[in-house]
């Protein structure tokens, strides 16, 4: 009968404990609690800005922040663990990882301001008076740019 109570109050212990662990979540200190996951893995790691904003290259198995920056929409951050660099639109930072072969993880958290190129002086006009729309291309990649006839009026 004792062996039994024993038996009861372990089990009743040991389920209290399980539901309070699943309660508990994964400390990120240094990432901002509004900041989403963007992108994870063992490789290479990427992750393009939908927005200005900071990101966070996490170390998954150390669960520190090994490299943060600042990043403007459509930048491109990139992790690449063989070389042990980050890329931040083709430009290498100039610190490296400690650990580069952990897991890693990218968050991203949006500024409060206004995205850089919404607020920018960005009116520029051709010869008729027509806007000229920008097309943002990451460093490193060829485009080849064409003329096109004009428009009919």
């Amino acid at each position: 009968m004792k062996a039994s109570f024993f038996e009861m109050g372990f089990l009743s212990c040991s389920s209290v404990l399980i539901a309070l662990g699943g309660c508990v979540q994964q400390s990120r200190p240094d990432i901002p609690p509004g900041a989403m996951q963007v992108s994870s893995g063992n490789g290479v790691v990427a992750f393009t800005a939908p927005h200005d904003g900071k990101a966070y290259l996490n170390d998954d198995t150390d669960h520190r922040v090994v490299y943060s920056t600042d990043m403007r929409r459509d930048q491109i951050m990139r992790f690449d663990p063989v070389s042990d660099t980050v890329r931040i639109d083709g430009n290498t930072a100039p610190e490296g990882v400690a650990n580069p072969a952990h897991d890693h993880s990218i968050y991203f958290t949006r500024s409060a301001m206004a995205d850089h190129v919404d607020v920018a002086n960005n009116n520029a006009v051709d010869a008729s008076g027509n806007p000229v729309p920008t097309v943002r291309v990451p460093i490193g990649i060829q485009v080849d740019v064409q003329p096109q006839p004009a428009a009919p009026k």
